[in-house]
């Protein structure tokens, strides 16, 4: 008697719904995670994010204010045996990034943050993003 297909759909639909989640739980930890984030610095002068931060990759001038922009790549790592197979070329590395950006007023305090990527809810999850939230100074 052959086997029914009806395990193998089953299994099929379990992974997919078990994929749709963790994405979504992904999604809703990094944006709650980035928004706090964001919000330690609201009213913070922009010298002392820089200061933890690092400098900015670029500065934009925006309404109402000025965009301090910081942009993380990180490697994405490879599916066990998805590299070469042969002595050929290796292939390209790839990246993923997280771009973050702290808009201050003409008083040079923060006034909002933005961000976006693929790669911030990565750093949510190994913890890059503990370091980023303001640190209390005195």
């Amino acid at each position: 008697m052959p086997a029914s297909p009806r395990p193998a759909a089953c299994r099929a639909f379990l992974l997919a719904t078990g994929a749709i989640a963790l994405v979504a739980a992904c999604a809703n930890i990094e944006t709650s995670t980035m928004q706090r984030i964001f919000d330690s610095w609201k009213g913070v002068p922009v010298e002392q994010a820089k200061a933890q931060w690092g400098p900015p990759q670029s500065v934009q001038a925006v309404p109402g204010g000025t965009a301090y922009v910081w942009t993380d790549e990180i490697p994405v790592a490879r599916a066990p045996g998805s590299g070469p197979r042969d002595a050929g070329l290796e292939p390209p590395a790839r990246v993923a990034q997280c771009q973050r950006k702290l808009v201050a007023g003409p008083d040079g305090n923060v006034s909002r943050g933005e961000w976006s990527g693929s790669a911030c809810c990565t750093q949510s999850l190994i913890g890059t993003c503990a370091g980023l939230a303001r640190k209390a100074t005195g």
